[in-house]
Protein backbone atom coordinates (compact mmCIF):
# COMPACT_ATOMS: atom_id res chain seq x y z
CA UNK A 1 0.00 0.00 0.00
CA UNK A 2 2.97 2.16 1.31
CA UNK A 3 4.23 1.38 -2.25
CA UNK A 4 1.36 2.28 -3.99
CA UNK A 5 0.83 5.56 -2.55
CA UNK A 6 4.74 6.28 -3.39
CA UNK A 7 3.92 5.76 -6.55
CA UNK A 8 1.21 8.19 -6.96
CA UNK A 9 3.21 10.61 -4.80
CA UNK A 10 5.94 10.13 -7.73
CA UNK A 11 3.49 10.82 -10.45
CA UNK A 12 2.30 14.05 -8.83
CA UNK A 13 5.60 15.75 -8.36
CA UNK A 14 6.86 14.61 -11.52
CA UNK A 15 4.21 15.83 -12.95
CA UNK A 16 4.27 19.30 -11.25
CA UNK A 17 8.00 19.92 -12.75
CA UNK A 18 6.77 18.95 -16.14
CA UNK A 19 4.08 21.83 -15.72
CA UNK A 20 7.05 23.85 -14.82
CA UNK A 21 9.29 22.85 -17.14
CA UNK A 22 6.68 23.75 -19.81
CA UNK A 23 5.27 26.76 -18.02
CA UNK A 24 9.57 28.09 -17.94
CA UNK A 25 10.50 27.18 -21.42
CA UNK A 26 7.37 29.14 -23.11
CA UNK A 27 8.32 32.06 -20.86
CA UNK A 28 12.12 31.92 -22.14
CA UNK A 29 10.50 31.55 -25.90
CA UNK A 30 8.69 34.69 -25.66
CA UNK A 31 11.04 36.69 -23.88
CA UNK A 32 13.57 35.70 -26.96
CA UNK A 33 11.08 36.63 -29.50
CA UNK A 34 10.51 40.34 -29.74
CA UNK A 35 8.22 40.67 -32.37
CA UNK A 36 4.50 38.87 -32.18
CA UNK A 37 3.42 36.19 -34.39
CA UNK A 38 0.51 38.65 -35.60
CA UNK A 39 3.31 40.58 -37.22
CA UNK A 40 5.25 37.93 -38.74
CA UNK A 41 2.46 36.75 -40.03
CA UNK A 42 1.29 40.20 -41.38
CA UNK A 43 4.70 40.93 -43.74
CA UNK A 44 2.98 38.62 -45.80
CA UNK A 45 0.38 41.87 -46.10
CA UNK A 46 -2.02 43.47 -45.56
CA UNK A 47 -0.79 45.84 -42.45
CA UNK A 48 -1.38 49.41 -42.25
CA UNK A 49 1.53 51.18 -43.32
CA UNK A 50 2.16 53.21 -39.93
CA UNK A 51 1.57 50.45 -37.71
CA UNK A 52 4.13 50.84 -34.46
CA UNK A 53 5.39 47.30 -34.53
CA UNK A 54 5.93 47.34 -38.09
CA UNK A 55 7.96 50.50 -37.88
CA UNK A 56 10.17 49.08 -34.73
CA UNK A 57 10.54 45.48 -36.73
CA UNK A 58 11.76 48.06 -40.00
CA UNK A 59 13.93 50.34 -37.92
CA UNK A 60 15.67 47.34 -35.90
CA UNK A 61 15.87 44.62 -38.70
CA UNK A 62 15.42 45.91 -42.30
CA UNK A 63 17.29 48.73 -41.75
CA UNK A 64 21.31 49.41 -41.96
CA UNK A 65 22.43 52.61 -40.89
CA UNK A 66 24.57 54.82 -42.46
CA UNK A 67 28.66 54.00 -42.31
CA UNK A 68 31.32 56.60 -40.84
CA UNK A 69 33.86 54.30 -42.10
CA UNK A 70 35.99 55.24 -45.59
CA UNK A 71 34.65 54.77 -48.76
CA UNK A 72 35.63 51.58 -50.46
CA UNK A 73 34.78 51.87 -54.24
CA UNK A 74 35.81 50.71 -57.26
CA UNK A 75 36.12 53.88 -58.85
CA UNK A 76 38.18 53.70 -61.93
CA UNK A 77 38.71 49.57 -61.65
CA UNK A 78 34.41 49.31 -61.88
CA UNK A 79 34.62 47.52 -65.34
CA UNK A 80 30.63 48.44 -65.55
CA UNK A 81 31.68 51.91 -66.02
CA UNK A 82 34.00 51.02 -69.54
CA UNK A 83 30.79 51.44 -70.80
CA UNK A 84 29.08 54.41 -69.68
CA UNK A 85 25.14 54.67 -70.73
CA UNK A 86 23.45 57.52 -72.13
CA UNK A 87 21.26 57.82 -69.23
CA UNK A 88 23.59 57.93 -66.94
CA UNK A 89 24.89 61.04 -68.67
CA UNK A 90 21.52 62.77 -68.63
CA UNK A 91 20.80 62.04 -65.25
CA UNK A 92 24.16 63.21 -63.74
CA UNK A 93 23.73 66.58 -65.87
CA UNK A 94 20.41 67.47 -65.35
CA UNK A 95 20.54 66.38 -61.31
CA UNK A 96 24.18 68.34 -61.05
CA UNK A 97 22.31 71.46 -62.32
CA UNK A 98 19.12 71.19 -60.03
CA UNK A 99 20.94 70.56 -57.38
CA UNK A 100 24.34 72.49 -57.80
CA UNK A 101 23.67 74.51 -54.47
CA UNK A 102 21.60 72.26 -52.33
CA UNK A 103 23.81 71.20 -49.23
CA UNK A 104 22.72 68.27 -46.93
CA UNK A 105 20.16 66.96 -49.06
CA UNK A 106 18.39 64.00 -48.42
CA UNK A 107 17.79 61.02 -51.04
CA UNK A 108 16.12 58.10 -51.91
CA UNK A 109 17.19 55.34 -54.61
CA UNK A 110 15.34 52.32 -55.41
CA UNK A 111 16.99 50.32 -57.60
CA UNK A 112 20.53 50.71 -55.85
CA UNK A 113 22.60 48.12 -57.46
CA UNK A 114 26.02 47.78 -55.92
CA UNK A 115 25.62 51.29 -54.32
CA UNK A 116 27.89 53.19 -57.16
CA UNK A 117 27.67 51.75 -60.51
CA UNK A 118 24.97 53.97 -62.52
CA UNK A 119 24.65 55.33 -58.85
CA UNK A 120 22.76 58.28 -59.23
CA UNK A 121 22.75 59.56 -55.80
CA UNK A 122 26.58 59.41 -54.66
CA UNK A 123 28.15 62.15 -55.73
CA UNK A 124 25.26 63.78 -53.60
CA UNK A 125 26.59 62.21 -50.65
CA UNK A 126 30.60 62.90 -51.70
CA UNK A 127 30.71 66.24 -52.87
CA UNK A 128 27.41 68.09 -51.13
CA UNK A 129 27.37 65.91 -47.99
CA UNK A 130 23.95 64.41 -48.60
CA UNK A 131 22.68 61.20 -46.77
CA UNK A 132 19.40 59.15 -47.53
CA UNK A 133 18.32 55.44 -48.08
CA UNK A 134 19.26 52.85 -50.56
CA UNK A 135 16.93 50.23 -51.55
CA UNK A 136 18.31 46.97 -53.02
CA UNK A 137 16.25 44.02 -53.46
CA UNK A 138 18.18 41.62 -55.28
CA UNK A 139 20.81 40.09 -52.44
CA UNK A 140 24.00 39.82 -54.20
CA UNK A 141 23.58 43.72 -54.99
CA UNK A 142 23.19 44.34 -51.55
CA UNK A 143 25.57 42.46 -50.10
CA UNK A 144 28.63 44.45 -52.60
CA UNK A 145 26.14 47.66 -51.81
CA UNK A 146 27.20 47.32 -47.96
CA UNK A 147 31.07 46.84 -48.32
CA UNK A 148 30.90 50.83 -50.27
CA UNK A 149 29.95 51.97 -46.71
CA UNK A 150 27.96 54.65 -48.13
CA UNK A 151 27.03 57.64 -46.28
CA UNK A 152 22.95 56.83 -45.97
CA UNK A 153 20.42 54.20 -44.74
CA UNK A 154 19.90 50.79 -46.73
CA UNK A 155 17.57 48.37 -46.94
CA UNK A 156 17.45 44.67 -48.58
CA UNK A 157 13.80 44.92 -49.42
CA UNK A 158 11.94 46.17 -52.68
CA UNK A 159 9.10 48.97 -52.16
CA UNK A 160 5.79 47.20 -51.86
CA UNK A 161 3.42 48.06 -54.86
CA UNK A 162 1.01 48.07 -52.05
CA UNK A 163 -0.16 50.40 -48.92
CA UNK A 164 0.96 47.62 -46.96
CA UNK A 165 3.90 44.91 -46.58
CA UNK A 166 3.66 41.48 -48.56
CA UNK A 167 5.89 39.13 -50.34
CA UNK A 168 6.14 39.31 -53.85
CA UNK A 169 7.79 36.84 -56.80
CA UNK A 170 11.22 38.28 -58.05
CA UNK A 171 12.85 37.90 -61.41
CA UNK A 172 16.42 37.26 -61.62
CA UNK A 173 17.72 37.37 -65.37
CA UNK A 174 20.27 34.61 -65.83
CA UNK A 175 23.77 36.04 -66.55
CA UNK A 176 25.11 33.58 -69.07
CA UNK A 177 29.41 34.47 -69.77
CA UNK A 178 29.40 36.82 -72.92
CA UNK A 179 30.88 39.31 -74.60
CA UNK A 180 29.13 42.27 -72.66
CA UNK A 181 29.59 40.52 -69.18
CA UNK A 182 32.89 41.68 -67.58
CA UNK A 183 32.03 45.12 -68.97
CA UNK A 184 28.09 45.80 -68.09
CA UNK A 185 29.41 44.43 -64.55
CA UNK A 186 26.38 44.83 -62.08
CA UNK A 187 24.69 46.60 -64.78
CA UNK A 188 23.31 43.06 -65.74
CA UNK A 189 21.23 43.04 -62.84
CA UNK A 190 19.53 46.13 -62.58
CA UNK A 191 17.15 44.81 -65.23
CA UNK A 192 15.84 41.95 -62.19
CA UNK A 193 12.44 43.49 -60.59
CA UNK A 194 9.12 42.48 -59.87
CA UNK A 195 7.31 39.59 -61.57
CA UNK A 196 3.93 40.83 -62.12
CA UNK A 197 5.32 43.81 -64.00
CA UNK A 198 7.27 42.37 -66.26
CA UNK A 199 5.49 39.71 -68.67
CA UNK A 200 8.60 38.97 -70.58
CA UNK A 201 10.03 37.62 -67.38
CA UNK A 202 8.56 33.99 -67.34
CA UNK A 203 10.53 32.30 -69.94
CA UNK A 204 14.28 32.33 -69.07
CA UNK A 205 14.30 33.89 -65.52
CA UNK A 206 14.86 32.44 -62.08
CA UNK A 207 12.98 33.48 -59.43
CA UNK A 208 12.54 33.94 -55.10
CA UNK A 209 10.14 35.80 -53.21
CA UNK A 210 11.40 39.03 -51.75
CA UNK A 211 10.20 40.84 -48.90
CA UNK A 212 8.58 44.37 -49.81
CA UNK A 213 7.75 47.20 -47.37
CA UNK A 214 5.48 50.56 -48.63
CA UNK A 215 7.99 53.81 -48.63
CA UNK A 216 5.77 55.52 -46.69
CA UNK A 217 7.05 53.20 -43.83
CA UNK A 218 10.35 52.67 -44.09
CA UNK A 219 10.60 56.83 -44.17
CA UNK A 220 8.22 56.72 -41.49
CA UNK A 221 10.36 54.16 -39.45
CA UNK A 222 13.31 56.71 -39.95
CA UNK A 223 11.13 59.88 -38.53
CA UNK A 224 11.98 61.66 -42.65
CA UNK A 225 9.19 63.94 -43.80
CA UNK A 226 10.79 65.68 -46.70
CA UNK A 227 12.96 64.20 -49.09
CA UNK A 228 14.92 65.99 -51.97
CA UNK A 229 15.01 63.37 -54.31
CA UNK A 230 13.52 60.02 -55.31
CA UNK A 231 15.36 58.03 -58.18
CA UNK A 232 13.03 54.83 -59.14
CA UNK A 233 14.08 52.37 -61.28
CA UNK A 234 12.19 49.28 -60.62
CA UNK A 235 11.44 47.92 -63.77
CA UNK A 236 7.90 48.74 -64.24
CA UNK A 237 6.49 48.97 -60.83
CA UNK A 238 7.20 52.73 -60.58
CA UNK A 239 3.38 53.92 -60.32
CA UNK A 240 2.56 50.88 -58.12
CA UNK A 241 5.08 51.80 -55.69
CA UNK A 242 3.82 55.75 -55.89
CA UNK A 243 0.19 55.47 -56.31
CA UNK A 244 -1.08 55.03 -52.54
CA UNK A 245 0.34 58.20 -50.54
CA UNK A 246 0.96 61.90 -50.62
CA UNK A 247 3.84 63.12 -53.12
CA UNK A 248 3.97 66.34 -51.77
CA UNK A 249 6.83 64.94 -49.60
CA UNK A 250 9.31 64.85 -52.80
CA UNK A 251 10.76 67.47 -54.27
CA UNK A 252 12.12 66.10 -57.55
CA UNK A 253 11.18 62.45 -59.18
CA UNK A 254 13.78 60.54 -61.42
CA UNK A 255 11.33 57.52 -63.27
CA UNK A 256 12.27 55.55 -65.38
CA UNK A 257 9.35 53.89 -68.13
CA UNK A 258 10.15 51.64 -70.45
CA UNK A 259 7.34 51.50 -72.29
CA UNK A 260 7.86 54.54 -74.37
CA UNK A 261 4.32 55.12 -75.81
CA UNK A 262 2.61 55.33 -72.43
CA UNK A 263 5.66 57.76 -71.13
CA UNK A 264 3.25 60.99 -71.85
CA UNK A 265 0.16 59.41 -70.43
CA UNK A 266 2.45 58.55 -66.73
CA UNK A 267 3.58 62.71 -67.19
CA UNK A 268 0.01 63.74 -67.41
CA UNK A 269 -0.69 61.51 -63.91
CA UNK A 270 2.11 63.13 -62.23
CA UNK A 271 0.75 66.54 -63.52
CA UNK A 272 -2.74 65.98 -61.98
CA UNK A 273 -0.90 65.14 -58.84
CA UNK A 274 1.43 68.19 -58.67
CA UNK A 275 4.09 67.67 -60.59
CA UNK A 276 5.83 69.00 -64.15
CA UNK A 277 8.10 67.53 -66.47
CA UNK A 278 11.43 69.09 -66.00
CA UNK A 279 13.39 66.90 -68.59
CA UNK A 280 13.28 63.14 -70.54
CA UNK A 281 15.65 61.09 -72.67
CA UNK A 282 13.79 58.09 -73.91
CA UNK A 283 12.45 56.56 -70.93
CA UNK A 284 14.19 58.47 -68.38
CA UNK A 285 11.93 61.59 -66.92
CA UNK A 286 12.74 63.72 -64.12
CA UNK A 287 9.49 65.69 -62.46
CA UNK A 288 9.70 68.69 -60.52
CA UNK A 289 6.84 69.52 -58.08
CA UNK A 290 5.17 72.67 -59.19
CA UNK A 291 5.77 75.94 -57.38
CA UNK A 292 9.24 74.51 -56.25
CA UNK A 293 12.54 76.05 -56.56
CA UNK A 294 13.49 73.33 -58.93
CA UNK A 295 11.08 74.48 -61.35
CA UNK A 296 12.37 75.63 -64.58
CA UNK A 297 16.14 75.28 -64.05
CA UNK A 298 16.15 72.65 -66.80
CA UNK A 299 15.09 73.24 -70.22
CA UNK A 300 11.77 70.57 -71.50
CA UNK A 301 13.64 68.13 -74.01
CA UNK A 302 12.20 64.99 -75.23
CA UNK A 303 14.36 62.29 -77.26
CA UNK A 304 12.68 58.96 -78.34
Amino acid sequence: MRWWFRCRLWVWWGGIVVAVVVLLALVCTALTHTYTNYLLRSLEGPLPADDPELLTYIREELLQPPSSEPYDLLEKRNVAQILVEESEIFYNKSLRTLFKDKSDGFFVEAGALDGETMSNTLWLERELGWTGLLVEADRTAYLSLITKHRRAWAANVCLAPTPYPSKEMFYIYPHYPGPLALSLGFKMRSMHGLTKYNEKATSSSWFTKVQCIPLESILLSLGVTRVDLLVLDVEGAELAILGHFDLQKFNVLCIEWKKKHEIDSVVQQFKKRGYVEAARLDEDIILVQHGSQYEGRLNTSTHS
